[in-house]
């Protein structure tokens, strides 16, 4: 088939528009399978099945700080509710950020009549709980370092008491919003 002089400026614009519409519908589809992939790589970010869904806290405490010392993770440890007069672990980190060691000397509450400061081994600490310089004391979990005894009324998870810590060289402070926490799992 030949075509005239006359139809060919006719077929070359109908081949520029060919090749022009050609060029949108491949930048239209590169831009469709971009959104899609940015979508779905959202997608994997978040939802029913991220893995943060299943992620608990590693414990329900609160933090504060004395003086140079960092307290982390500070909670009474219990699974149920505790009757006045008994006894409950706090739990806590301490963390010296002094060259110097430090010693926890001291813990009060309204919550209990007295509170004992012990040795791993669960002996009364008379001397108090040393925090070596610029490391950590831990006691969130493994043996009990601090009890709260004597407690002056029921306790149950939930619940929330102040606690005021003494360290030989910190100095004193108080926690106003320490809860009464069940223990993480694998605990206890």
């Amino acid at each position: 088939m030949s075509i005239s002089t006359s139809e060919r400026p006719v077929a070359r614009a109908a081949a520029r528009l060919s090749s022009s519409a050609n060029g949108r519908w491949r930048a239209c589809l590169v831009l469709l399978a971009v959104g899609l992939l940015c979508g779905t790589l959202a997608g994997c970010d978040a939802g029913q099945q991220a893995e943060t869904l299943h992620e608990t806290p590693d414990t329900p405490g609160v933090d504060g700080a004395v003086g140079s010392m960092v307290l982390d993770d500070v909670f009474l440890e219990t699974a149920g509710t505790v009757p006045a007069g008994g006894s409950v672990a706090l739990r806590a980190a301490f963390t010296d950020q002094s060259l110097q060691p430090d010693r926890l000397v001291a813990v009060t509450t309204p919550a209990a009549t007295s509170v004992e400061l012990l040795a791993p081994g669960g002996t009364v600490a008379p001397g108090g709980i040393e925090v070596p310089a610029d490391r950590q004391a831990d006691a969130t979990t493994g043996s009990v370092l601090i009890r709260l005894t004597g407690l002056t009324r029921a306790l149950s998870p939930q619940a929330v008491v102040p606690i005021t810590f003494e360290f030989a060289r910190a100095g004193r402070g108080t926690l106003d919003d320490v809860p009464v926490a069940r223990p993480a799992r694998g605990q206890g």
